[in-house]
């Protein structure tokens, strides 16, 4: 009986935790989900491209102009030359990228900027893979802040790793 307890708790706990979660499904092709309280920042879709954007939630960005967040871009690939160029499509513009081997099946490259309007420092890393007859591009960056927590940079890799992880097709595909 106490096993069954404890199973049920678990199955409970593992229900709460998925509930946390919001799953998005793009033209019917791609789906992902994001936690419940990151907020849509941005959103642009037609049948050849959507773009969503998300603020990651940051109590060290509160009162600032700087803002950890995520972005999403699917294009609809409806040629074998628009798999070949996306491929080939460099992972980011900025030159100091350097690709860097980090999740399954994605490319990804890292590299550090300044914002502008704050000179307040960002990582960013850039990530991509085809899914489904997709070209998916994901971009996460966060800002440098005197009051983020020590580990920052590393819980930020971890939240871009789970989201790579749920990025995938939204039914199966053709054997």
């Amino acid at each position: 009986m106490k096993f069954l307890a404890q199973l049920l708790l678990l199955l409970l706990a593992a229900f709460a935790v998925a509930s946390d979660y919001v799953d998005f499904t793009i033209v019917g092709r791609i789906k992902f989900s994001v936690p419940a309280d990151w907020p849509v920042i941005a959103n642009k879709s037609s049948a050849d491209k959507t773009i969503f954007g998300f603020q990651i939630p940051n109590p060290a960005d509160a009162e600032t102009s700087d803002s950890s967040n995520l972005s999403i871009t699917s294009s609809y690939l409806k040629q074998a030359q628009d798999r070949n160029a996306f491929d080939k499509k460099p992972l980011s513009t900025d030159p100091s990228a350097q690709e860097q081997k980090f999740a399954d099946g994605w490319r990804c490259a890292k590299f550090s900027a300044d914002q502008k309007s704050t000179s307040t420092h960002y990582v960013i890393w850039d990530c991509s893979r085809i899914v489904a007859d997709c070209g998916v591009s994901v971009r996460i960056a966060w800002p440098h802040l005197p009051k983020n927590p020590p580990d920052y940079d590393k819980q930020m890799e971890t939240v871009l790793s789970n989201f790579l992880a749920s990025v995938g097709p939204s039914k199966p595909l053709p054997k």
